[in-house]
């Protein structure tokens, strides 16, 4: 379902509210503006986020996270590979549940 101004929304479940956003795949959401969330269960919240893969979330400004079941949450953060999560200010964590919290 496309619900933002100029977003696309395409495959099964899949959400894009934010304008400018775009949702692909399966059971995925881009609800921030200028977002795209793409794969399965992932989840682009906050403005220009970009989460793909599986059960990645992208929450903090301008974040990005991909792989599978990361978080990137702080802002203009990146979090990649599985199950990695990166909070902190420009943080970058990769690789197997690595972290990065610092700014």
């Amino acid at each position: 379902m496309a619900m933002g101004q100029d977003s696309h929304a395409e495959g099964l479940n899949t959400t894009a509210s934010g304008d400018n956003s775009h949702a692909e795949g399966f059971d995925t959401t881009a609800s921030g503006d200028n977002s795209h969330a793409e794969g399965a269960g992932t989840k682009a919240t906050n403005f220009r986020d970009h989460a793909e893969g599986q059960n990645t979330t992208a929450s903090g400004q301008s974040s990005h996270a991909e792989g599978a079941n990361t978080i990137a949450s702080g802002y203009c953060s990146h979090a990649e590979g599985y199950s990695t999560a990166a909070s902190g200010l420009h943080s970058h964590a990769e690789g197997l549940n690595s972290k990065a919290s610092g700014d």
